[in-house]
């Protein structure tokens, strides 16, 4: 929905960015009472954005989008965010959500999330609320596991369901390709059909010393997982033979991105990341990406 000539609006027009995420390595390691699986991933925040534009309204939430496929009521994060947000605040002011998506969907990559943290953070502030981080955080894991992580950004560890967050100090010097293959692939159906090996622990799982060898590159494709892949590229192996190119074109690193269907290949060097970018299969949607890095830690 767009706004109307005489719609009052309470505050200028501001843009903010929902940045994309990718699992630089993901693994399951049980079962949790509450019916999701304990994860542990590490999360990194990229440079691929949707726009959100805000406008502050008397009352009342509107959601406009420029994907089409996308819900604009309830069944948007967006506004799920607001209407949270709203509710906590016991305050009535509205507003209206103009998203301008670019992060695919279904691709692993947590474009509604990303939004639905963007709102908190936009809305925290163009309502004159200024709550703290801290106040956010429990309203995001409400609305997902994902939420918490795109409040802070940056790179982090995750574990619980992906909202216990350890903020991760990683080498930030190279660039991405991210390659989208126009495929949208449930989660639900992941999960249901991956055959996990839940004998694993927190005490003898690798991510957790991601700290020992953070900086070392070539030591990701030694340590790193995504307990994902093997069902998602069982069903489909073209998905396969894209991390095996990009590794053949020099990436010292390449992954499933959660879930999927998003794949993506890191490079040293810039030339060498368009250079496989070129290579790309020319109906599959693909970004140049490099790392957004979070706050100081």
């Amino acid at each position: 929905m767009s706004l109307e000539a005489n719609t009052p609006i309470y505050s200028p027009l501001r843009h903010y960015s929902a940045y994309a995420k990718v699992n630089l390595g993901l693994r399951v390691l049980g079962h949790r009472e509450d019916g999701y699986h304990e994860l542990e991933t590490i999360f990194q925040e990229i440079s691929v954005r949707d726009v959100l534009t805000i406008a502050v309204l008397p009352e009342g939430i509107t959601i406009g989008c420029s994907d089409p496929v996308i819900p604009v009521d309830e069944g948007n994060l967006a506004w799920r965010a607001a209407d949270l947000l709203r509710r906590s605040a016991g305050i009535g002011l509205g507003c209206n959500i103009q998203i301008k998506k670019n992060i695919p969907t279904g691709a692993g990559l947590g474009g509604g999330s990303s939004d639905a943290a963007a709102t908190l953070k936009a809305l925290n502030r163009e309502w004159g609320l200024h709550w703290p981080l801290e106040r956010l955080l429990p309203l995001a894991a409400e609305l997902g596991s994902d939420v918490p992580f795109f409040l802070r950004g940056g790179c982090a560890l995750g574990r619980g369901r992906g909202e216990i967050l350890q903020p991760l100090a990683i080498p930030q010097g190279w660039w991405g390709v991210l390659v989208y293959p126009n495929l949208t692939i449930s989660t639900r159906w992941v999960y249901e059909n991956a055959n996990f090996d839940l004998t694993k622990s927190l005490k003898n799982s690798k991510f957790y010393s991601l700290t020992g060898f953070a900086d070392k590159l070539s030591d990701w494709d030694i340590h790193l997982v995504n307990d994902l892949e093997p069902v998602v590229f069982n069903k489909y192996p073209y998905l396969k033979k894209l991390v095996d190119g990009f590794k053949r074109a020099g990436a010292f690193y390449a992954r499933m991105s959660g879930s999927g269907s998003a794949i993506f290949g890191l490079f040293l060097d810039k030339s060498d990341a368009l250079s496989a970018l070129a290579k790309t299969e020319s109906s599959y949607t693909t970004f140049l990406f490099h790392p957004v890095a979070g706050p100081a830690l």
